[in-house]
């Protein structure tokens, strides 16, 4: 078996652990830092991806190195590929980003700069390169690269626990203006916990009898990182009375890598949507919330700041909710002054509903006037009445004389106005030596997804 699919194997079948194998006539092999892995823990110095065939294999030093260039502070990302390169090219989304070169046959480097390119790749947004080579079965493909904020290096004592991974989270500053935040943790049971270095001094917080968390913006992260050879130093007061220290470096790696031979690698790596669970966390922080941190990570909540509930949540089927129509009740129809005494006409009364938020089906007149006559029947089959819009509802009702109607003011003030879609029916009712009729109306608006049900009556002695 090669090495290069022996190692594979081992990655797939282990996980994260490294392999190691005996023989009759040997020792144990000890084993070395893991590698072959997909997702590189912190002791991985290469990081791996195969194309299922076997065709291309592609790896990456998991350590970033900064680098001045042109005097610009750069990270560097340095890949191996299996096959003779002819050309990389390093973009997001819609855009370049970062700059790929060819330094050797087999090798390559992507160059980000300090500042928003850097910062956009720490937040959690995958880099995407292309491989063109002059030899393989495509010649070109598509690896995703994924870059971190990771602690390494850890020196002293168990009583603290210096955490590896430093994620970006959702928390906006006070005036609103920035929301992207690198968080650590820190556990130990301590009265206090401060930390020191050069620069890049993360903001301590407690949140609980052993645990802290470790907050910077990008700035202060970005000092953290460069160089990576300088150490902070976590200082603990104990709940013991002792002081003790511990020691760790923060570098940026690559954590993760994917390799595809599509053809479009947004098809392969579509970019993530808002997720209902994030969408609902988010959603129910109570005003004025800043750490949105709970709902998940920095891009998972970002892509939900701006979501609609109907591009999140599933389609709900059609239902009418009760909502009381707001008093002062609307003034019944004033009585007609010419109208004979054995005349009579009057509202029985105004129903307000509300619709789902996101309707799995679009919402019509008939629909709703189909829902309420199946469920309350309070009114009559759609098929009995009359379908019209707003300038068609003021003409022969019983309800509206006109479109500047008190009524219709009123209806139109508690559902906000809009477009209307109506709906009118009557039928006639038994009456002893007389005729008496019963009038229905339904209002549907579609800009707020209030229904208003309507029920009146006239009649007129033989």
């Amino acid at each position: 078996m090669k090495l290069r699919n022996f190692v594979l194997a081992c990655a797939l079948s282990l996980g994260v652990t490294a392999c190691g194998s005996t023989s009759p006539d040997e020792s144990p092999v000890v084993p070395v830092e893991e590698t072959g892995v997909s997702t590189a823990a912190a002791t991985a110095t290469r990081i791996y991806a195969y194309e299922p065939t076997g065709t291309h294999e592609l790896s990456f030093e998991t350590l970033g190195t900064f680098e001045t260039r042109n005097n610009r502070r750069v990270l560097v990302i340095r890949g191996t590929t299996n096959r003779y390169i002819s050309d990389v090219f390093s973009f997001v989304p819609d855009d370049a980003f970062g700059t790929a070169s060819v330094i050797s046959e087999r090798r390559f480097e992507v160059v980000l700069e300090e500042g928003h390119e850097l910062n956009t790749m720490l937040s959690g947004l995958p880099l995407l390169v292309s491989i063109d080579t002059f030899t393989g079965s495509p010649t070109r493909y598509y690896a995703q690269i994924i870059l971190a904020p990771r602690f390494f290096d850890f020196r002293g004592p168990n009583s603290i626990s210096v955490f590896e991974n430093v994620d970006p989270v959702y928390v906006r500053n006070t005036a609103g203006t920035e929301a992207l935040m690198y968080r650590g943790r820190v556990d130990s049971a301590a009265t206090s916990l401060t930390v020191t270095a050069p620069d890049g001094v993360p903001t301590v917080s407690r949140v609980d009898a052993d645990t802290f968390n470790l907050d910077w913006r990008y700035p202060a992260v970005h000092q953290a990182v460069d160089p990576h050879t300088i150490p902070l130093t976590f200082t603990a007061a104990l709940n013991t009375g002792a002081v003790v220290d511990e020691t760790a470096r923060l570098v940026v790696r690559v954590t993760g890598l994917a390799i595809s031979t599509n053809d479009d690698p947004y098809n392969t790596w579509p970019s993530p949507a808002c997720q209902p669970a994030v969408y609902n966390c988010y959603h129910s922080k109570p005003a004025g919330t800043l750490d949105f941190s709970s709902c998940g990570t920095y891009r998972q909540v970002q892509r939900c700041t701006y979501a609609s509930a109907c591009e999140v949540l599933p389609g709900q089927p059609l239902s009418l909710t009760s909502i009381g129509f707001p008093p002062p009740a609307p003034a019944l129809p004033a009585s007609d002054s010419n109208a004979l005494a054995t005349t009579w006409y009057g509202l029985v009364g105004i129903d307000a509903y509300s619709t789902p938020e996101c309707p799995a089906t679009p919402v019509t007149i008939q629909t709703v006037v189909d829902h309420l006559h199946e469920t309350t029947q309070t009114v009559l089959p759609f098929d009995w009445g009359v379908a019209t819009d707003r300038a068609g509802m003021v003409v022969d009702n019983y309800f509206f004389g006109s479109s500047s109607d008190p009524l219709l003011a009123a209806i139109d003030t508690f559902a906000g106005g809009g477009p209307i879609q109506a709906w009118f029916a009557w039928e006639e009712i038994p009456c002893h030596n007389c005729h008496s009729y019963a009038e229905y109306g339904v209002l549907y608006y579609p800009n707020s997804g209030k229904v208003i049900s309507l029920k009146s009556y006239h009649g007129y002695d033989w």
